[in-house]
Parts: structure tokens; sequence; C-alpha cells
């Protein structure tokens, strides 16, 4: 009988991790150009998904100049945004906690979800390893 609960426990795992990533790629995806890049201005609300930690809520503010900053509950990062090939790009510049400090990297999508903006995407810190993460922003 454990065997079976097992598996249904391990099914269940990866159907709700479909749905999450499901949901985090939701919309219609938008070629960014330099044109576009006032549309990334402001202030988005999202996740991040470490691969090591637990999701976190978060904070993306992008300044019109294309600086960020990144705020969690264990993180925050600040940098640069660069607009390459019709993704966004982060070159972080300075940060703390284990996803904000040390080398990082990521890129992601712009997306059209209806009366928000979508920003999912990933990346890579060298000492918190892998991540994903999720913002949205209204129009």
């Amino acid at each position: 009988m454990a065997k079976k609960t097992k598996s249904c426990g391990i099914a269940m795992v990866v159907l709700v991790a479909g749905l999450v990533a499901g949901c985090a790629t939701s919309g219609t995806p938008k070629q960014v150009t330099a044109a576009d890049a006032s549309l990334l201005s402001g202030t988005w609300q999202g996740w991040v998904y470490p691969t090591q930690q637990p999701s976190q809520t978060a904070t993306l503010t992008v300044k019109p100049d294309g600086s960020y900053t990144t705020q969690a509950a264990a993180f925050s990062s600040s940098g640069k945004i660069d607009i390459k090939d019709g993704y966004v790009h982060f070159v972080s510049t300075g940060g703390t906690g284990a996803l904000g400090s040390g080398d990082r990297s990521g890129s992601a999508t712009l997306m059209d979800r209806g009366a928000n903006w979508g920003l999912p995407g990933s990346g890579y810190s060298s000492r918190g390893g892998p991540f994903n993460f999720d913002f949205n922003k209204a129009k």
C-alpha cells in the first residue's frame, strides 16, 4: 500500500509543477526591441522559484534608464536590463543573499497577458544555483 501512496504523491507533485509552469508562461510572447524598453519600466509583482529554496514573492522595479532592482524575502539584487535577440536579459551588478550575491544572469520573454504584461524567465546564480521567475505588471 505504501508504494501506491508514494506513486500517487509523485504524480500529484508532477501535476502541480506542470500547472505552475503552464501558468507562468501563459500569454502571447512579444519579441522585444529597443523601442519597447518603455514597456518594461515600472513595478512588477511576482515570484522567484529557486531550485534549492522555497518559492518567494518578489518585486521587480525597472527604471526608464534600464536599471533594475529585485527584492524578495531572502535576497535583493540590482543591475541593468539589456534587450537582445527579442528577449530581456538581466545583467546583475550587486545584491545580497544566496540568489542576490555572486555572479548572476537571467533572461525573460515579455508576454502579453491581456490586461497585464508578463515577464517569465530563468537565471543562474553562482551561489544559489538555477532559478525561475515570473512577474506581472498592469498595462
